[in-house]
C-alpha cells in the first residue's frame, strides 16, 4: 500500500473463511440484514461498489432465480425497506488488509444504480461476538448459494486469532471469494471445483499472522 495513504483510516483489516452452513449461534442472531451490492468496476483487485441494506425480512427469497440474480427483482422486492446506502471503493488486498473508503448514499438512488447493474452479489449477514471479537457470517443468495463465509475484522492487523471450529477452511487470500469476484463468477459456477480442491488438499489456515487457536464457538 502506498504511504501516502497511511494516515487516511481507510484500510479494513480482515480474515475470511468458508463454512458448511449458517452455525447455530449466528442463527439466533434476532435482526439478520440483507445486503444486496453492485459492482461497477473491478480489475486487479481494485473495485468501486455500490449497497444497499435493509432488513433480511424485506427480500422474498421466492422471487430469486437460482440461475441469476436479476438486480431489478432484488430492488422491488425490496421497496423502501432499505435503511442504509453506500458507495465504496476498494485497493487489492495483502496480508488480510485492504484499503477501502466508503460513503453513504441515499438509497432511492444507490437501489436504481443497482437495478441497472450487471454484477451483483445477494446476502443474508448475520453478527455474533466470540470472544472479544465481532464476527460476521454472510449466506449468499440466488446464483452464489449455497455458499457461506465468515469474516472477522479489527481496527489492526488480526492476529493471534482463536478461529471458531465452525470455519472450515481460510479464504482470505482466495480471491474468488471476493465479492466483486463472486458478482463476476458465482460460487455454482466453480463450487465442484473447490470442494475437489478441499478434499484433496485439507483444510488451510494462514500462518503469518500469528498463532493460530482452533476452539469452539
Amino acid at each position: 500500500m502506498s504511504d501516502e495513504y497511511a494516515d487516511l483510516g481507510d484500510f479494513e483489516y480482515e480474515r475470511k473463511f468458508v463454512l458448511n452452513g449458517v452455525p447455530a449461534l449466528a442463527a439466533e442472531d434476532p435482526t439478520p440484514a440483507l445486503l444486496v451490492q453492485a459492482y461497477l468496476f473491478a480489475a486487479d483487485g481494485y473495485a468501486v461498489r455500490v449497497r444497499i441494506q435493509a432488513p433480511a425480512a424485506a427480500l422474498d427469497v421466492g422471487v430469486l432465480d437460482p440461475a441469476r440474480l436479476d438486480p431489478a427483482v432484488l430492488v422491488d422486492s425490496i421497496g423502501d425497506a432499505a435503511t442504509v446506502a453506500t458507495m465504496g471503493a476498494k485497493g487489492p488486498a495483502a496480508g488480510g488488509t485492504r484499503y477501502e473508503a466508503e460513503r453513504e448514499l441515499d438509497p432511492l438512488v444507490a437501489g436504481q444504480i443497482i437495478r441497472r447493474s450487471e454484477h451483483v452479489v445477494a446476502k443474508r449477514r448475520y453478527a455474533l461476538w466470540l470472544g472479544e471479537d465481532g464476527w460476521v457470517i454472510d449466506e449468499f443468495l440466488g446464483v452464489d448459494a449455497p455458499l457461506v463465509v465468515a469474516e472477522v475484522e479489527r481496527g489492526g492487523p488480526v492476529t493471534d486469532l482463536t478461529i471458531p471450529d465452525f470455519c472450515v477452511t481460510e479464504v482470505s487470500e482466495d480471491d474468488r471469494f471476493r465479492n466483486e469476484s463472486l458478482a463476476h463468477a458465482p460460487y455454482s459456477l466453480w463450487r465442484a471445483r473447490f470442494e475437489r480442491e478441499l478434499a484433496i488438499r485439507g483444510p488451510q489456515f494462514l500462518h503469518t499472522l500469528g498463532q493460530n487457536r482452533i476452539g469452539p464457538a
